[in-house]
């Protein structure tokens, strides 16, 4: 699935692509100044975890660990790099997106806009663990989640103009599962035009890994001081 929002946050496509070349074509139709793929695109290494994922870890936010042998455990493979591969074009920033992290985000944000002063790093990390995406992917058959879906969907209602899409109010899988493709592209799409307005931060670098990340005052400030004390011990690359 893939999700086009405007300048002003209006949802403007939504495109059900699933083999690499409709992703790729539907990318290009887009024409995006920052597609965010909900994917790993990069993978040096052959075990562990990138860069990116042990900057998020030190900052409290959960992210798959990406290496090669353990994306052959768990989905038979890597398409990433190839996909990648396909979708770069002159002038457009391509990376990575986590929408859970941008559900909690937008969580955050309600209490915590994203132009407020930083809290004290202490009172921030305390409030930070306490706020959780909604659970909305299916996990199985029989274990659709509509609660998570629509917990998803106020979430992202209150930051994008969906132009009237509403999941769907089957409560069969196949529904919910399309429903969480809709709300994994509107997630990725809106981390990009974050990164865009200058409202968010990317982590990592192309080669080893980027991943586009909306960040208000405290996010930005953790992350960029996580950076630092990393770098500064050359535990990271980034």
């Amino acid at each position: 699935m893939l999700a086009r929002l405007d300048d002003d946050g209006r949802l403007t496509d939504l495109v059900e692509a699933a083999g690499d070349d409709e992703v790729t074509a539907a990318a290009a139709a887009a024409e995006g100044r920052v597609l965010v793929v909900d994917a790993p695109l990069v993978v040096p290494g052959d075990a562990g975890r990138r860069d990116v994922e042990a900057v998020l870890a030190w900052c409290d936010v959960t992210a798959f660990p990406v290496s090669r042998r353990r994306l052959v455990q768990v989905t038979g493979g890597s398409r990433g790099p190839l996909l990648a591969a396909a979708l770069e074009r002159p002038g457009r920033l391509l990376a990575e997106g986590l929408p859970d992290l941008v559900l909690r985000q937008i969580a955050w944000e309600r209490d915590h806009p994203p132009a407020a002063p930083a809290l004290d790093l202490g009172e921030y990390r305390a409030a930070w663990i306490g706020v959780r995406a909604p659970v909305y992917r299916p996990k199985g058959t029989g274990r659709a989640r509509p609660d998570g879906v629509r917990a998803a969907w106020d979430l992202l209602a209150g930051v994008v103009d969906l132009a009237g899409w509403r999941p769907s109010a089957a409560t069969d899988d196949w529904s919910a599962i399309a429903d969480a493709a809709v709300i994994d592209a509107v997630c990725g799409a809106y981390a990009g035009l974050r990164v865009a307005r200058g409202e968010g931060i990317l982590v990592g670098t192309p080669a080893r890994g980027m991943v586009a990340v909306p960040a208000g005052a405290d996010l930005r400030a953790r992350i960029e001081a996580t950076l630092v004390r990393l770098r500064a011990g050359g535990a990271i690359a980034v």
